[in-house]
């Protein structure tokens, strides 16, 4: 019995020591609970005082109502308004324009040195033939401007006169009825005579402005029925029945255009291939060529 009592009472006893921590426990939890507290409340305050924001809000709710949300930076000051006194309206003279003589007076440049008798004058001169004449006299210099304006009629425009037709004129021909060529580079045209017989009329094609036909009175040189020909920028294979009359200036035939009537060639007096072919068989070595415009 004893040693059960005994094993008892240590058993409470060790239920009652591990007990009393947990009740310490207890009373620290509330204890921190409120020093966290106080902390908490010590900062907010301490930023009410610090901060400007939470600063300008107590303020603004303690201000006082009848200063609206000003405080004591800034002072009410009354300040009089001065007194407003119209201004006297006193009548103004209006003086009259002046006249073209006061105005001519008044732009005219009268230096520091020159006298009141010395002031330049205006004379208005009206010519017999419509002149006007102004003549102004400087004080600074001694020497005298005159500056003149002439009314001239106006000239008349020519009427237009239209240009006359010229009649073709045949040029004397070698005669004795022998063949020759009369080349018109106005008319773009070739003319075959036969003595003082007009046989024959062909539409050519001559030099351009920038490579003009020779004028003059020739004889023909050579006669190819088919050959090449060239120059700057061109080459012409075949050319059919040429008749070289001054240096490489010939009659010929012509394939690659057909705008006859036009200045087109380098020189030459184009021809079409059926023409060119008449031509050649109407003339020989020798026969006359005349180009004139």
């Amino acid at each position: 019995m004893n040693d059960s009592n005994y094993q008892t009472n240590q058993s409470s006893g060790k239920q009652n020591q591990a007990k009393i921590p947990t009740k310490k426990r207890k009373f620290i939890l509330p204890i921190l609970f409120i020093a966290v507290g106080c902390a908490i409340f010590i900062f907010v305050v301490w930023l009410a005082v610090k901060s400007p924001v939470l600063a300008l809000i107590f303020n603004q709710s303690s201000a006082d109502p009848e200063l609206g949300n000003n405080k004591g930076d800034f002072a009410q000051v009354f300040i009089p308004k001065p007194a407003y006194t119209p201004a006297s309206l006193e009548p103004v003279a209006i003086l009259p324009s002046p006249t073209a003589t006061q105005f001519i007076e008044q732009q005219v440049f009268i230096p520091a040195t020159a006298t009141l008798e010395a002031l330049p004058t205006a004379t208005v001169e009206v010519l017999p033939t419509a002149t006007v004449e102004v003549a102004m006299v400087e004080t600074a210099t001694p020497s005298e401007g005159v500056a003149y304006a002439e009314i001239v009629p106006d000239t008349p425009t020519p009427e237009y006169v239209a240009p006359t037709a010229v009649a073709y004129q045949q040029p004397s021909s070698p005669g004795n009825g022998v063949h020759w060529f009369d080349v018109d580079l106005s008319d773009q045209r070739m003319y075959a005579y036969e003595g003082d017989t007009l046989v024959n009329t062909f539409v050519v094609s001559t030099g351009t402005w920038q490579t003009p036909t020779v004028t003059g009175r020739f004889k023909v040189w050579i006669k190819l029925k088919s050959a090449p020909m060239s120059g700057p920028g061109y080459y012409l294979p075949d050319v059919p029945y040429i008749m070289y009359f001054y240096g490489d200036y010939g009659i010929h035939g012509t394939y690659w255009h057909n705008n006859f009537g036009v200045p087109m060639s380098h020189g030459c007096v184009n021809l079409s291939i059926p023409d060119a072919e008449w031509a050649y068989n109407f003339a020989v070595v020798g026969t006359v060529v005349n180009v004139h415009e």
